[in-house]
Order: C-alpha cells, then sequence, then structure tokens
C-alpha cells in the first residue's frame, strides 16, 4: 500500500485569499474535497444561540441557480455526495465523488457556500427538525450535564459557555434574514479547501480558480480570539434532575489548553493516558473495569484557538456518582502525582501515531488533515514529524503539565439524571 504521508501537497492561494490544498492519491478513481471557513458559534451572541450552525445546515437548500431538490439530484445522478454544516470555530463543507465527476462538485459547492439564498419553506422544514432535536436534547443527560458544566467553566456570555446547536428558544427565533446576515460573514481569506485524490492538480486549480475566484466579501476578516474562561474557586457541583432516567451521566472539569500552547502536545498524551488508551485509559480501567461502577468512563482534551474544558465524562448509576466522583478525583491526585509509566507512554505514543495513519487511509480522512495543519500552522512536514513529536513528550513534561492543569480542589462536576444520592450536591 502506497504511504499517503509521502505525497507531495500543493498549496496555492487565490488572489481573493482563499488558501487551496491539493494532494494526488491514486488509490482510488475518487476525489474528497473538505472545505472550512472560519465563522462559526464563537461570532454569534447568547440571543442567538445556535445560528451559526443553523445557516451552515442550510447552505445546502437552495441556491441562486439550484432548488435544494435540484442539487440533490445532480449529485445522486452520478453518485455524488455534498454536506455543509456550521461548527464551534468554522463552518465546513464537504463532497465526494468519482475523479471524472470533480468539476461538477467544485462548481456545486462553490454554489451552495457563495449563493445560498435560504428560501423561506426550506427553512422553515429545517428549523422544525432542528427544534425538534433540541427538545429530545433537553431529556438527554449527557447534553445536559455539559450545558451545565460549560455555564461554570465560562459563563452564558462566553463562546465556548453554551453548546453549539443553541436552545429552542434561540433557535425558534432565527428566520431566513437572520441566516443571510450572518451568511454575509463568511470570507473567502478566512475559507481553506483540500481536494485529494486521483486528480491532475494542475486541473483542480483551474477549476476551483474558475469557480471560487469571484468570490468577494465586504466583510472584515472574521476573528478567532477567545477569551479565557471563568477562574475557578474551589468545586462547583450542579445537578439537573431528569425523571424517568434509569442512569446519570456525570461531568467533571477544569480549563484545557489551546491548541498553539506549547505544552498541547504533552497535554495530548496525557489525556490519551488518563482517560483515553484502550477501552479509556486509566480511568476507564479503574472505574469501568476493576470497580464496575460506570457503563462508560473516558477523558477528552478540546483545545483550539482557545483553551476549552479538560473533561472527564462516565455514565454510571444514579447511586454511584459520589463514588465515582470520589475515583475520579483519586486517580487525578495519582495521575498528577506520579504520571505515566514507561509502558504507558509507549502504548500511547504507539496508539497516538496509529490512529493518524488510520486516520489517512482514505481521501477524505487525509483531506481532513490537511485542513487542521493548515488551520493550526503545523507546517507542511507535520505528519512526517508526528512521531518524532510524540516521542520528544517526557514523563516530567506530562507530569507538570497535569499539575498545571489538572486540579482536585479547583473543578466543575455537572451530573444528571433521575434522582438519587447526589440530590444533595451543592455548589462550593
Amino acid at each position: 500500500m502506497n504511504d499517503p504521508t509521502d505525497r507531495m501537497t500543493i498549496r496555492h492561494v487565490l488572489p481573493n485569499g482563499l488558501v487551496l490544498l491539493v494532494q494526488r492519491n491514486p488509490s482510488a478513481p475518487t476525489v474528497s474535497i473538505r472545505g472550512s471557513i472560519g465563522v462559526g458559534s464563537i461570532h454569534e451572541d447568547v440571543a442567538t444561540a445556535g445560528l451559526a450552525v443553523f445557516t451552515g445546515a442550510a447552505l445546502i437548500r437552495g441556491t441562486e441557480r439550484f432548488s435544494f431538490q435540484q442539487i440533490a439530484e445532480r449529485t445522486e445522478s452520478v453518485g455524488a455526495s455534498v454536506t455543509t454544516g456550521g461548527g464551534v470555530h468554522a463552518t465546513g463543507f464537504s463532497g465526494h465523488a468519482l475523479a471524472d465527476d470533480a468539476a461538477l462538485l467544485v462548481e456545486t459547492l462553490a454554489e451552495v457556500v457563495i449563493r445560498p439564498t435560504f428560501p423561506d419553506d426550506e427553512v422553515g422544514r429545517l428549523k422544525a427538525q432542528f427544534l425538534a432535536s433540541l427538545r429530545e436534547d433537553e431529556h438527554e443527560t449527557i447534553v445536559q450535564a455539559s450545558r451545565l458544566v460549560r455555564r461554570a467553566l465560562f459563563g452564558d456570555a462566553h463562546p465556548y459557555g453554551r453548546l453549539s446547536l443553541g436552545s429552542v428558544a434561540t433557535v425558534a427565533a432565527l428566520g431566513p434574514a437572520d441566516l443571510a446576515a450572518f451568511h454575509r460573514r463568511y470570507h473567502p481569506a478566512a475559507t481553506t479547501i483540500a481536494i485529494v485524490g486521483d486528480i491532475d492538480p494542475p486541473r483542480i486549480i483551474d477549476l476551483v480558480e474558475a469557480a471560487f475566484g469571484a468570490w468577494h466579501s465586504a466583510a472584515m476578516l472574521p476573528e478567532r480570539h477567545i477569551p479565557p474562561g471563568l477562574a475557578l474557586h474551589g468545586v462547583r457541583h450542579d445537578r439537573c434532575v431528569l425523571p424517568g432516567k434509569v442512569q446519570s451521566d456525570l461531568v467533571w472539569a477544569v480549563h484545557g489548553i489551546a491548541r498553539h500552547d506549547p505544552d498541547y502536545d504533552a497535554a495530548s498524551v496525557a489525556d490519551t493516558i488518563l482517560g483515553s488508551l484502550g477501552l479509556g485509559g486509566r480511568l476507564g480501567e479503574a472505574i469501568r473495569e476493576r470497580d464496575g461502577l460506570a457503563y462508560y468512563c473516558s477523558s477528552q482534551l478540546s483545545a483550539d484557538s482557545g483553551a476549552g474544558p479538560w473533561s472527564i465524562v462516565a455514565g454510571v448509576r444514579p447511586d454511584d456518582v459520589p463514588r465515582v466522583l470520589d475515583e475520579i478525583n483519586r486517580q487525578v491526585d495519582r495521575f498528577c502525582h506520579a504520571g505515566p509509566d514507561d509502558d504507558e507512554l509507549i502504548d500511547a505514543r504507539a496508539s497516538m501515531t496509529g490512529s493518524m495513519l488510520r486516520s489517512m487511509q482514505t481521501s477524505s480522512g487525509i483531506a481532513g488533515w490537511l485542513l487542521s495543519i493548515e488551520r493550526h500552522q503545523l507546517g507542511a512536514d507535520y505528519v512526517q514529524r508526528y512521531p518524532s513529536i510524540l516521542a520528544a513528550v517526557s514523563a516530567d513534561q506530562i507530569i507538570a503539565v497535569s499539575r498545571r492543569l489538572l486540579s482536585t480542589e479547583h473543578y466543575v462536576v455537572a451530573s444528571a439524571g433521575p434522582a438519587g444520592a447526589d440530590d444533595t450536591a451543592e455548589r462550593t
């Protein structure tokens, strides 16, 4: 099998500032396109929460040239697919087709990104779907626990202090005019497109120039600065009682680290060992496998333009919430004190390297990595350097970053589920 990391990536910048990344992958007769526009829910306010996600999903619902039905017929007739969607930091779009249909794919994606019309009827149907999903989320234990934790860590006004999907109240108030106004914030100079497949790079560059080259925006380039979260003083435990549930979800969290922080790699390896390696790292081994106290238990480090949460999540029996919380704190203290052993460090490096390589076995996966590398300015040779980056992370660095970020004296925790032994939880 050819190694995808050995193929050269061409970086081409259009006159309007759009960055195009092209890589030939002859392993399959297809082409994958993934694009990112640096406008997301970090650019909305409390009253319009959900606007970025709603706008991103609505891009494909009709354009100046094509209706939603015509877009579907245009792509499905050749076995192609196109998708769009909003997120926290960016709006994404993607497409996949046979390499011979690359022109159709590029033209269709340009149409939905640059010239959406947000028809009233289609926006209304999409809103009904969003509201139905949000009403279901009101009864999902993990969603409600996550909402409480984000609010406690960042506050309502902070872009990380709320979930990107918004709420029933905020989404219900949005209409086509709001989506059109938010779309006007999209900017070609904040856009990156990665195209990978069995393609001729010069031809692809010409296609993108023709489809996206005339795109201009009067908007200012979107900012990516994220303010810090709220200072943590002591322990805060918030509780959401959801009658009729049989399981509680617990989220323990502290402030994490930004992607550009020099300690990011050490924190990432630490997170893998603590709560991702194997069946859930040390946390999963102790709480789920050894003690049988959780249906699942893992950790996640959210690192992007700003420092998101470093969180530990567990699905537990309602009466076991206090015991699980005690064990989480015990494992965090132990990890901060002694760090990983040699075998854990070796296994984490192998797991993280293997995960990257597996994700790059498809053209879409390669395109996703190209976008991430460009977004965070990691360097064109990042994939080749990745194993050596991990190899340079020492146990001492992991201990240092864990002690810097993790704390069992200052953290937030939220639990959501039926009435249980933790109903006496208080904010402290």
